[in-house]
C-alpha cells in the first residue's frame, strides 16, 4: 500500500489491495516486508517500556490516538496518532495495522479491539 508502481509509461499508487491480495502479503512477510505484523508491533512495543503494564500502556495510547474522543480509532487517526508517538510507518504499515487490530472488520479500532490485539502481541 502506498506504493509507486510505474505500467507502460504511466504511474499509479497501490492505494487499496484485496482480502487475498493482503493476507497474501502479511503471510510472505519475506517479499513483502511492510506487511510483516511482527515487526510493526515491535515499533510499538518498545515504546510500551516506560509503563507499569499493558492496560496502563494501552489506555494512554487509547487516548493519545482517538483525537474526536467518540472511542474509537480509525485509519487517519491511528496514522496522525503513532507520528506523535514518533512511531514512523509507512502506509503499508499503517493499514496492515489497522487490519490486524480493527478485529471487527468496521474500518475503527475500538478499545476492547485496541487491548485484546495488545495483549496477544505482547
Amino acid at each position: 500500500m502506498g506504493q509507486t508502481v510505474f505500467l507502460v509509461g504511466f504511474k499509479f499508487m497501490l492505494v487499496k489491495a484485496d482480502e487475498y491480495t493482503e493476507k497474501y502479503m502479511e503471510d510472505n512477510s519475506g517479499i513483502f516486508p511492510e506487511a510483516s505484523l511482527d515487526a510493526i508491533l515491535s515499533k510499538m512495543k518498545q515504546k510500551g517500556k516506560d509503563f507499569p503494564n499493558l492496560q496502563d500502556y494501552a489506555v494512554h495510547l487509547m487516548k493519545v490516538l482517538d483525537k474526536n474522543n467518540d472511542g474509537f480509532v480509525d485509519l487517519q487517526e491511528f496514522s496522525a496518532g503513532l507520528k506523535g508517538l514518533n512511531i514512523f510507518c509507512s502506509k503499508h504499515e499503517e493499514h496492515a495495522l489497522l487490519r490486524r487490530f480493527d478485529t471487527n472488520g468496521d474500518g475503527k479500532i475500538s478499545m476492547e479491539e485496541f487491548y485484546n490485539t495488545l495483549a496477544a502481541a505482547f
